[in-house]
């Protein structure tokens, strides 16, 4: 069948802004739907955006500021002074000869010949000190350096390793207040079930229900919303604080790539294998060996302070006044005019009464002090992560019981409505089914939070997050 021309033109003319309008729609409406992110996504914004990262990032370029600085002591120093200033113009002094004295030597005097104008003068100095032997001075410092460097990028790891455990808790937590939303809403829906049971008996007048009755559903309604409140509540706080976390601009919204907290168990492994792999893999305790190295350089520094330092220097001054005449002698200065320079060999050797043993106790003291703080974190690191994996075993074998029991109780509260239904149950018997099935839903979703939290726990305790492990 063949389409006449002019209805196929009308047919153009009308499908075709048809056609863009849908296309331009379809556009905007993906534009403006919230972005989803999954957990690696909103982990990896977080090190990104996060202050506090940036902060260690900065301590990290201090360390090695100072590093260089400690690298340069090895090389030669300049100094280089410059002066300018009035100088009052003279010529040659001349030398009066006392004929009387015979004209012998030292028989005459000298006669300043000064004038009355005042002219200007410039001076410049420079000395070369290049270190030759120190006694560790120099090397002892930079070796300390460079260990504070290695020491700050491990601060920076554990900084994101605890950033890395926040997210996750906000993100577990937001999941989880939108699950108890959720079993508010369910429960709800079991109370009006009941209600509409027990309206419709009164109605007709049935022994098997009173007023009394309806009285308790709104008591459990109560609760029930106030539940609602709390889990919106905490959904909302989790999300600012997750927001705030990520960097996520304040005029956009997200969505998680998750309902539910998954169910799966992760098996674990050996208690003893991750308290040895926390002891390897912890940055603290890499912290504190570059801390102690460190500490043990500065200490050896402190001793070689004792000791003498020589060096290799080269001098010079430079000194001109063009209104006065210059005395070509070396034996006499001028400090207006003169050049002069030269190479020397020298040491230098600081002498007091106590200051420099009073810096070496003090070294001695901080480095001690250290090993101490490496002691006990290589006693609380097993202790913590002990925790953190009976806390998993606790919080999993929780959620599995307590989900069985949620199963149980929605299986007792339709058994219980069916009952009702027949007239060979009781309104009461609704009213504990409904009770306990909200119970064992919140102690369900709680446990199933606590599992996920003390997973991740565990993994920051171990030191995971330094091996890319997510």
């Amino acid at each position: 069948m063949k389409v006449p021309p002019r209805k196929m033109k009308k047919f153009w003319i009308v499908s075709v802004p048809l056609v863009f309008f849908m296309i331009l729609g379809s556009i905007l409406q993906a534009a403006e739907s919230p972005e989803v992110l999954g957990l690696e996504k909103l982990i990896q914004m977080a090190l990104e955006k996060s202050p506090e990262v940036k902060e260690a990032e900065q301590d990290v370029v201090a360390a090695q500021s100072d590093l260089a600085q400690a690298k340069a002591g090895r090389w030669a120093q300049l100094d280089i002074t410059a002066v300018g200033g009035p100088a009052e113009d003279a010529d040659l002094p001349t030398v009066l000869v006392d004929k009387s004295l015979g004209g012998g030597l030292f028989s005459g005097q000298i006669q300043n010949n000064d004038k009355d104008s005042i002219g200007i003068f410039g001076r410049l100095d420079f000395n070369i000190v290049q270190p030759l032997y120190t006694f560790g001075k120099i090397s002892h410092r930079q070796d300390a350096a460079a260990y504070g460097v290695e020491a700050q990028k491990s601060a920076k790891v554990k900084k994101e390793g605890d950033i890395i455990l926040n997210v996750k808790e906000l993100y577990f937590a937001m999941i989880v207040a939108g699950q108890g939303k959720d079993a508010a809403k369910d429960a709800d829906g079991f109370v009006r079930d009941a209600r509409q049971r027990i309206e419709r008996l009164i109605a007709v007048g049935s022994a098997n229900a009173d007023e009394t009755d309806l009285y308790r559903l709104d008591a459990f309604e109560a609760d029930i919303q106030r539940f609602k409140v709390q889990a919106d509540s905490g959904a909302k706080m989790a999300y600012m604080a997750l927001k705030r976390t990520i960097g996520y601009p304040p005029d956009k919204e997200f969505n998680l790539d998750a309902k539910e907290l998954p169910k799966d168990t992760r098996a674990l492994g050996d208690q003893e294998d991750y308290i040895r792999e926390a002891l390897e893999k912890r940055p603290e305790l890499d912290q504190l060996e570059k801390g102690l190295a460190a500490r043990k350089a500065m200490l050896d520094a402190a001793k070689a302070d004792l000791y003498p330092s020589f060096f290799l220097a080269a001098v010079g001054s430079f000194a001109g006044a063009p209104g006065r005449e210059r005395m070509p002698i070396s034996y006499f200065s001028d400090e207006f005019n003169h050049a002069y320079g030269g190479v020397m060999l020298g040491s230098q050797w600081h002498f007091d009464l106590g200051i420099g043993q009073g810096k070496v106790r003090k070294a001695a003291a901080e480095y001690q002090k250290l090993l101490c703080t490496k002691d006990f974190a290589e006693q609380n690191i097993p202790l913590e992560v002990a925790k953190n994996y009976q806390d998993v075993l606790e919080a999993r074998s929780s959620y599995e019981a307590y989900e069985k029991a949620a199963k149980a109780s929605r299986k007792w509260i339709v058994s219980a409505f069916s009952n009702f239904d027949i007239g060979v149950g009781t309104a009461k018997d609704m009213f504990e089914a409904i009770e306990r099935y909200g119970k064992n839903q919140g102690d369900y979703l709680r446990s199933l939070y606590d599992y996920h939290v003390a997973l991740a726990r565990l993994s920051h305790s171990i030191g995971e997050y330094t091996s890319g492990t997510p």
